[in-house]
């Protein structure tokens, strides 16, 4: 995908979250539900105090959250658009953690969430739990905050380069990935949207 669609999808994302305002840091999508393995089921009173479970929950990180507000029903869940399809159901609203959408990195890149897996020559990142064809020093037990989920590419250690992984080649132990700057991704969308 080039910079330029890159930003037009960037840029659309935000015009959607713009319009949400039930919860700080959620896109909000009305009728959808997600199905995910990972998910717990809460009673609650508001969209707001289901938010807060989603942000306090303990058992996975919670990417999102389903919430009917007829029956008070909240479920939070590991998945998101992103890693799982969306399905309809009219009685319920998604709730998607903003920062899990985002295809660009702030500073290094510490809390980049996105779903890149290839690094900057183009290798597939080896998955962050797997032991081959590399024996990582950086693991989803050592780092349980980090998010290392499937293979994507992650900054768990700060690395001043930004997000990077193991890669399945044998000959390359890591590799920094090509995750463009959110700052960047903006500037470029604003010129784009000045020429429109």
């Amino acid at each position: 995908m080039d910079l330029y669609k890159a930003a037009f999808l960037l840029g659309a994302l935000i015009c959607t979250v713009s319009g949400t305002d039930d919860v700080d840091g959620y896109a909000k999508t009305e009728g959808a539900w997600i199905l995910s393995l990972h998910k717990r089921q809460y009673s609650t009173n508001t969209v707001a105090e289901c938010a807060i479970k989603c942000d306090t929950e303990s058992t996975f990180t919670c990417k999102s959250f389903m919430y009917i507000e007829k029956d008070q029903e909240c479920w939070v869940a590991e998945a998101n658009s992103k890693t799982e399809s969306i399905l309809r159901r009219t009685s319920a609203a998604f709730y998607e953690k903003k920062e899990y959408l985002l295809e660009c990195v702030n500073g290094t890149g510490t809390s980049y969430r996105g779903t890149k897996s290839k690094t900057k020559s183009g290798k597939t990142c080896q998955r962050w739990d797997a032991k081959y064809p590399h024996r990582p020093n950086i693991t989803p037990q050592t780092n349980p905050r980090a998010d290392l989920d499937s293979n994507f590419c992650r900054n768990p250690d700060g690395d001043s380069g930004g997000p990077w992984c193991y890669t399945t080649d044998p000959n390359t132990r890591w590799e920094h990935c090509n995750v463009p700057s959110c700052t960047a991704t903006f500037k470029v969308f604003n010129l784009w949207m000045m020429k429109v």
